[in-house]
């Protein structure tokens, strides 16, 4: 089909000829915010797309309704978008397309068919396609195959490895989950098999319970048994009213790049927010970026100083082991194991909580009732696992005092030197080498580990 013989024009043309007029239009779709509020009374989501006129210049396109579930979804890399009467407009100094609910409409379209499909799997009410715009179909279906669409360029990548706090960035990652956090409230598991970088916490938190995880209701089993045993998962949260938005996003287990979010720091936890003006690209499983993140997991998969935590070098010369043959294991790598049996390892955590209170500890020491619970995390999860009887007479008994035992265990947590009970300072717990065992119940317990006092 000519193009003379289409109502679609081009992108190129839509931008150099068409500006404050309307322009039927066809793009693969490279980039998609999920919907969200409007600064008026409507919905909105911005998609970008290209053609073949514009492979590297993506036009943004500004998409209105009045209800939430007409937005566009897109489901997969490089699906592609047909779009009726809509406004070519100047914004920032730059041409976009705005779809208006009362006289636009649009169709998204599965590229990943073995042959064109002319249904669409969504599209706006009213929306038909014209019988002079069908070669459109094969012809967008022919050009999304043919053509790759990268991560294209952008100062603000950074990896795990590099998080910081309340600095806007963009991710490369795998999405492992999705699960809704709380009502209209969705939140993300994502990964890149690096280790975020751990966090200081306030004192106040040395003696209490802390949170295992940001998440309000703790991840199924079987959800947790498909994560990856080396590397963080970041949860990054996506709360703008998003109606059933976990049901009908189909990036799972995709590579994508998340741009312009956030973090925040959660209970020494890292936390992800996806804001407003946060976008996804969905990536194929050949880009450069993709590839150098999948080298870098396999490195460590297959080298046992993988499963070591990127930041626990050199280690502090805390604790001994008394099994150091035993495999180095990930806390993730208890949580993931399928078996109903007692497995031990030997781990590099950071002992983040104590209950009871350093104090009380003291007055356990030598009773009956020598019980503790620690709460562990590595750059994989974090756990509680408990000491007691024997294991923590061992534990501590190089001690030769209480006031020296009570200093040991401020020191396993970070305390700052001198800081007083009262003192709300943040503390940064050192890493240390320890061995655990997993009961058959899924319960931690330090085994074969022993402070040591220089």
């Amino acid at each position: 089909m000519s193009a003379s013989s289409s109502t679609i024009i081009s992108i190129r043309e839509a931008r150099q000829k068409r500006l404050k007029k309307k322009a039927n239009l066809a793009g693969i779709v490279t980039e998609f915010s999920f919907p969200r509020k409007s600064a008026g009374t409507d919905y909105v989501s911005i998609l970008k797309i290209v053609d073949e006129s514009e492979m590297h210049e993506e036009l943004s396109v500004h998409m209105f309704s009045d209800r939430i579930e007409d937005l566009p979804l897109v489901q997969s890399y490089k699906d592609f978008i047909i779009l009726y009467h809509v406004m070519i407009k100047e914004y920032e100094n730059r041409p976009c397309a705005i779809c208006n609910k009362q006289y636009s409409s649009y169709a998204l379209f599965d590229v990943n068919s073995n042959t064109p499909n002319y249904t669409p799997y969504q599209a706006s009410r009213g929306f038909v396609l014209l019988e002079q715009d069908t070669g459109y179909v094969p012809r967008m279906w022919q050009v999304s195959r043919y053509h790759d669409m990268g991560a294209g360029n952008s100062e603000y990548i950074v990896s795990m490895k590099n998080l910081a706090a309340n600095q806007h960035f963009d991710l490369i990652c795998k999405v492992l989950h999705v699960q809704e956090a709380s009502r209209n409230r969705w939140m993300f598991f994502v990964w890149d098999g690096n280790d975020a970088p751990p966090l200081s916490l306030d004192t106040k938190y040395k003696d209490s319970e802390i949170p295992l995880g940001i998440e309000p209701v703790p991840l199924a089993r079987h959800i947790i048994c498909q994560f990856p045993c080396v590397g963080t998962v970041l949860r990054v949260t996506v709360d703008q009213g998003l109606k059933d938005i976990g049901l009908h996003f189909k990036g799972i287990g995709k590579w994508v790049k998340f741009r312009n979010i956030r973090c925040e720091e959660h209970s020494g936890l890292w936390h992800g927010l996806f804001l407003p003006s946060s976008r996804i690209r969905f990536l194929s499983e050949n880009d450069d970026s993709v590839l150098q993140c999948k080298r870098t997991i396999d490195e460590r998969e297959t080298m046992e100083e993988g499963f070591l935590p990127t930041w626990s070098t050199p280690l502090p010369n805390l604790t001994v082991v008394d099994y150091p043959s035993l495999p180095t294991s990930t806390l993730m790598d208890f949580l993931t194991n399928s078996e109903e049996v007692a497995i031990a390892g030997r781990c590099i955590v950071r002992v983040v909580a104590i209950c009871p209170s350093v104090r009380e500890i003291c007055q356990l020491v030598g009773s009956t009732e020598q019980k503790i619970r620690l709460t562990l995390e590595d750059p994989t999860a974090r756990i509680h696992a408990h000491l007691c009887g024997r294991e923590l007479t061992r534990f501590s008994t190089c001690c030769l005092s209480l006031d020296v035992l009570a200093s040991k265990m401020n020191e396993l947590l970070g305390v700052p030197a001198n800081c007083e009970e009262e003192d709300n300072a943040a503390r940064k717990p050192p890493w240390i080498e320890c061995c655990l065992k997993m009961t058959s119940s899924r319960e931690f317990f330090f085994c074969g580990t022993r402070l040591v006092v220089q």
